[in-house]
């Protein structure tokens, strides 16, 4: 049991002296990260995350507080407004604590323990998190958001704790860190019980009213479900019915910037239609890649055009470039925030409309997408709150009757949708003219490996040229982030778990597209790396290398989060690379991570769905296409087009012209073959080669049988 500290008795600290002098900078001000620099004018004391700060502590004899966010986060900054900018309780912070910054996004090592602290202690997390911990770094006490009135307490409790009862933060932090160092697994097997378990999970959670996923009675908020629907589509039919209902829900609603194209974080409502108006590339990255081949799998126009417009939002809107002018990849995020309010950027008003449409698109708009009259109103937090008539929901229209009145297509809703597409230019251009929410310009090798793959699934299923430039330019980038001294998370910051997996996994996506045997050398060589430095005894792995002393544990990452959990997605990635070249060694880690994780996956099946992938791939056994002739053969390039338009997800499509020199399985017996065939391969068997389109329709046809 967590030893508990009760939430404090009331306390107001002194006001300090006002001496004039303005703002002064802290120590935060030549950092590499957004997020701490936004703190740099805080009259807080605050320190980056390092070994002087615990130094600092230790000879003051005071606690350190440990406050974790990033610089898109709303709550993040409302508490900076009301707390770390007010002189008085920074003055009472800098007087009773040692006060360290953590942007989460560049140390997710550290954010990973305090958070699993968190959520010990109050079942569930959140930014900003904030924990209070002793010389070490081990946490007593940890909490999210509390607003101004409540921090001046806490602090003052847990202060006079540390000064008078210093016994019971040492056995709180003990049994923190007794709870946080319990992470050994106990090797199980998986096996096909392991459906039956998700398919209830799916019966719990699911809200077939507003199609989505909720973990409470309210069924709300709710989250892009990015790892569990791809999962679904390629299953059952009745779950990718079901995952089909989910994407239109999500597309037809208000966490769809339809304007700008892409998602927003999360809805706080269970309709979809309020959203949490942050925009992260983790989210967009997988969310284009799913519409993409949902499209595909359902016949789905609309879910194509969803996911193009999410591409090109990546394309336009998050592309960083350095000071010369180059291309260095995606950015991480775009704020919650705008000057005029949370959400104001994405908002249409009736008269908003009228001034870029003219009154009769207009009007047709507000009645398609459910706009209504209103005006913003003051929050509890003291901001503009969104003005939810104001954001673009069809879903809460009738949207079958409103296409019963179209012209050319009554009754097609697939046309009224595709109707609202001449409107989004014109609309963007207004609205690039107010004040838009911040960048965080951080370009992080695991969320890139995401866009990656997301970008190489558009191109298959598009074969526009936009999307196939931007896959192998990203490519590109992410290939230099393996330097001597082994991957990097950012420039100097050495790779996580969540680097390793998703560059593996992605490179091997990419490679489906582009056929350049390099990406997969670049795999081989970052899964040797993280088999080196990060696998644990018991086959599954660690999240940092070892003899990391500013760290209470060596962490493990056992779930996908809003992003594939870094083992999870290692071991998506070593199937892929198994299934390419054959080598059983990639196939035997993998089987290594199924053990160490097979009592989670048990437990919590849609928690691990990037898991259960790859262990339905392993299961499946190796399944390719591999295609003859000169890379220029007017069949050859057909053949590789159509077998990349294939829709099964463990489907590997190998380019012999390209990859001839490559000791792989597959290509024995086949790299001396002038004619162009497409050998459609399950395992070691492989069905008569195909020598067109349609043989090879036919051939896919029976493979997936």
């Amino acid at each position: 049991m967590v030893n508990r500290i009760p939430m404090p008795a009331d306390h107001v600290p002194p006001v300090p002296p006002d001496d004039g002098a303005g703002p002064r900078e802290n120590l935060l001000a030549q950092s590499s990260s957004p997020y701490l620099r936004q703190h740099r004018f805080n009259p807080v004391d605050w320190r980056p995350w390092g070994p002087e700060a615990f130094a600092e502590a230790k000879r003051r004899d005071v606690p350190v507080l440990v406050s974790i966010g990033y610089s898109t986060c709303h709550w993040c900054h409302v508490m900076a407004h009301e707390c770390f900018e007010d002189p008085a309780t920074a003055a009472y912070m800098n007087a009773e604590l040692v006060c360290i910054k953590v942007d989460r996004e560049e140390h997710p090592e550290v954010d990973a323990i305090y958070m699993d602290a968190v959520q010990a202690l109050h079942g569930h997390g959140g930014w900003p998190l904030n924990a209070f911990t002793d010389h070490q770094g081990r946490p007593f006490y940890a909490l999210t958001y509390v607003p101004q009135r409540t921090w001046h307490q806490l602090i003052g409790q847990l202060s006079a704790l540390w000064r008078d009862d210093r016994a019971r933060i040492a056995r709180s932090a003990t049994d923190l860190v007794g709870h946080l160092a319990d992470q050994e697994a106990v090797p199980g097997v998986i096996d096909e019980a392991v459906w039956i378990a998700l398919n209830q999970s799916l019966v719990r959670t699911y809200d077939a009213r507003n199609p989505g996923y909720a973990w409470n009675p309210d069924k709300a908020p709710k989250f892009p479900a990015s790892q569990l629907l791809p999962l679904m589509v390629a299953s059952r039919p009745d779950w990718a019915t079901q995952a089909e209902a989910v994407l239109e829900a999500m597309q037809d609603a208000g966490i769809h910037d339809r304007v700008g194209g892409g998602f927003h974080r999360y809805s706080v409502d269970k309709h979809w239609r309020l959203p949490h108006f942050e925009k992260m590339l983790y989210d967009n990255a997988q969310l284009m890649g799913v519409y993409a081949r949902t499209a595909a799998v359902r016949a789905r126009p609309d879910f194509l055009r969803t996911a193009i417009n999410t591409g090109d939002y990546l394309l336009r809107d998050m592309r960083v470039l350095d000071a010369a002018g180059a291309f260095t990849g995606y950015a991480s995020a775009e704020d919650a925030d705008d000057p005029g309010g949370e959400g104001s950027f994405y908002a249409w008003s009736p008269s908003q409309l009228r001034e870029v449409l003219g009154e009769a698109d207009a009007a047709r708009l507000v009645r398609e997408w459910d706009i209504m009259a209103g005006h913003a109103e003051t929050g509890p937090s003291g901001h503009p709150e969104p003005v939810l008539g104001h954001i673009p929901h069809p879903r809460g229209t009738n949207l079958e009757k409103l296409a019963a009145c179209l012209p050319d297509k009554p009754g097609d809703v697939q046309a009224l949708r595709a109707s609202w597409e001449p409107f989004y230019p014109r609309l963007r251009a207004a609205r690039d003219a107010r004040p838009r929410p911040g960048r965080d310009d951080k370009v992080l090798t695991d969320q890139n490996a995401l866009a990656l793959e997301g970008f190489a699934l558009l191109a298959r299923y598009t074969g526009l040229a936009r999307f196939v430039d931007a896959t192998r330019e990203l490519a590109g980038i992410l290939r230099t982030r393996q330097t001597p001294g082994g991957l990097l998370r950012l420039p100097g910051r050495p790779a996580y778990i969540t680097d390793y997996g998703s560059f593996v996994a992605g490179m091997c996506a990419a490679f489906d597209l582009l056929g350049n045997p390099a990406l997969i050398t670049a795999a081989e060589q970052v899964a040797d790396e993280a088999i080196t430095r990060l696998r644990a005894d018991d086959g599954g792995f660690h999240a940092t290398p070892a003899g990391r002393e500013d760290l209470v544990r060596r962490g493990r990452e056992w779930t996908d989060n809003a992003w594939p959990g870094g083992q999870n997605a290692l071991a998506l990635g070593l199937m892929r690379l198994a299934t390419i070249t054959g080598k059983t060694r990639w196939r035997e880690v993998a089987e290594g991570i199924f053990a160490a994780a097979a009592n989670t996956l048990r437990e919590h099946p849609a928690a691990l769905a990037t898991l259960l992938m790859a262990w339905r791939n392993h299961e499946r056994g190796h399944l390719s296409v591999v295609v003859t002739g000169a890379a220029h053969d007017q069949m050859t390039v057909a053949l590789l087009a159509l077998a990349r338009k294939a829709v099964d997800p463990a489907l590997a499509i190998i380019p012999v012209a390209a990859c001839r020199d490559q000791d792989w399985t597959m290509l024995e017996g086949r790299r001396d073959i002038a004619e162009p065939l497409a050998f459609v391969c399950i395992g070691d068997a492989c069905l008569l080669p195909a020598k067109n389109t349609q043989e090879l329709t036919q051939r896919l046809v029976e493979a997936r049988a």
